[in-house]
């Protein structure tokens, strides 16, 4: 290959030549792509996130409770997880996201008006809601544009880019719920706010495309039937071992991310009380500091992680051993961050713990796209829902076992002893399945 620039060395041309080719998108960024990424961006400022597990602490909800309220989230979201797939296959995609917003908006507010542990608790069953109408639905919708427009092969690096915004907002939010809970001094403040930008995506929702429904529409008679039949497509396409391992493959990681992401609060605490910032603060108001400054630099980070994670399937031989190299290296992480905490190395642990959420916006646009090609896309929003039924009950399961571990032996040998048993479980499962 000749350079037509000659002064520049032959090789350095082919690497330069490679990196632009890397660097191309090969689909346009219309109206539509930004709609994606501002649904993503608007969706992920929860500015109670990064105080979440810390708020319940502080109005004295134990940890096995704290356990408790999480797995009956996710019990909640897996109760209506496949029929809210079904519905939004038949009566419409975009429908079913706005009813979710809905029952979010609800849950914000009684998040406000409640702080006793029963009130969490309907406060998580509209969150629930919220959530198994939403999960998997929208990335049917971005699955279906990218189909309409023959961009399929762009899938990768597409829904990495629109979640790279979803990154974004958090990290907003994260310098947002600090700097509020650190001039107010109030948790619950933060679940009024959060309404504003969930008001906005229904409008934006609201917005889309109408053939982005999916549905055709029909009569009241037909539409029960239609839901049974589309129910027995979706446990036919599961009935298969195959299908069922693509599902736990891909939802295996993300129940564990979900389950112990917000302990971060606490590694968080122990930094801010091991080096003191500002003495002339409160201790509230140092760890806000603490955690705003420190979800905000991760989030960015996983911004561009999501915005990179096509490069992760180039590394590897297949999408397949991708996913099983950063899911084992999340385990080894979380078990690596459970010592360094028990040991009283809070920045290290910080490190380690926080490389957890990076692979899990590395590893989740592989997840999207292995679990797309094995199944048909008209069913994709029940399939979708389907592995989000199974992250949930992961989830759910994980999230009980972790809060009692910590409330017996506290949270480093907690988040360890779970790290290292999903590790081991994961090394035989991919033994066994070898030898078979």
């Amino acid at each position: 290959m000749r350079s037509s620039n000659n002064h520049r060395p032959g090789i350095l041309v082919v690497i330069y030549m490679v990196q632009q080719r890397i660097s191309e998108v090969n689909f346009n960024k219309d109206t539509q792509y930004y709609k994606f990424c501002f649904y993503g961006f608007f969706k992920n400022l929860r500015l109670f996130d990064p105080f979440l597990l810390l708020y319940f602490v502080n109005e004295g909800i134990s940890y096995s409770q704290i356990g408790i309220l999480y797995a009956f989230r996710e019990v909640i979201i897996n109760l209506f997880e496949i029929i809210s797939g079904v519905i939004a296959d038949v009566v419409g995609r975009k429908n079913a996201m706005i009813a979710a917003f809905v029952s979010y908006i609800v849950s914000f507010l009684l998040f406000y008006g409640f702080s006793s542990f029963t009130g969490f608790l309907l406060a998580f069953f509209f969150y629930g809601i919220g959530d198994s109408f939403r999960t998997g639905t929208h990335k049917a919708m971005i699955n279906a544009y990218l189909l309409r427009n023959n961009w399929q092969d762009e899938k990768v690096r597409y829904y990495g880019r629109t979640r790279s915004w979803s990154q974004k907002g958090s990290a907003i939010s994260s310098l947002l719920s600090a700097s509020l809970l650190f001039y107010t001094g109030r948790y619950d403040f933060l679940f009024l706010l959060t309404a504003v930008p969930y008001v906005f995506d229904l409008v934006l929702l609201s917005s889309y495309p109408s053939y982005l429904n999916g549905a055709k529409g029909m009569s009241k008679d037909s539409l029960w039937l239609k839901v049974k039949e589309h129910l027995m497509e979706v446990v036919m396409a599961m009935k298969k071992l195959s299908s069922v391992r693509v599902v736990i493959l891909t939802s295996g990681f993300t129940g564990y991310y979900k389950a112990v992401k917000d302990y971060i609060q606490i590694i968080i605490t122990g930094l801010a009380a091991k080096f003191i910032i500002i003495p002339q603060v409160s201790n509230e108001q140092h760890i806000a500091i603490y955690i705003g400054l420190t979800y905000f630099v991760l989030f960015m980070l996983n911004s561009v992680a999501s915005r990179n994670a096509y490069k992760v399937e180039r590394l590897n031989k297949t999408l397949k051993v991708g996913l099983i190299n950063l899911q084992q290296s999340g385990y080894v992480l979380g078990a690596v961050a459970s010592l360094f905490f028990i040991f009283n190395y809070p920045l290290m642990a910080l490190l380690s713990f926080a490389s957890i959420f990076i692979i899990q916006n590395l590893r989740r646009p592989l997840a999207v796209d292995y679990i797309t090609k094995h199944f048909d896309e008209k069913m994709m929003a029940s399939i979708m829902s389907v592995e989000s039924q199974s992250e949930t009950l992961i989830s759910a399961l994980l999230a009980l076992l972790l809060g009692i571990l910590v409330d017996l032996s506290g949270v480093g040998w907690g988040i360890g002893v779970l790290s290292v048993l999903l590790l081991v479980l994961s090394v035989f499962a991919g033994t066994f399945k070898v030898k078979n």
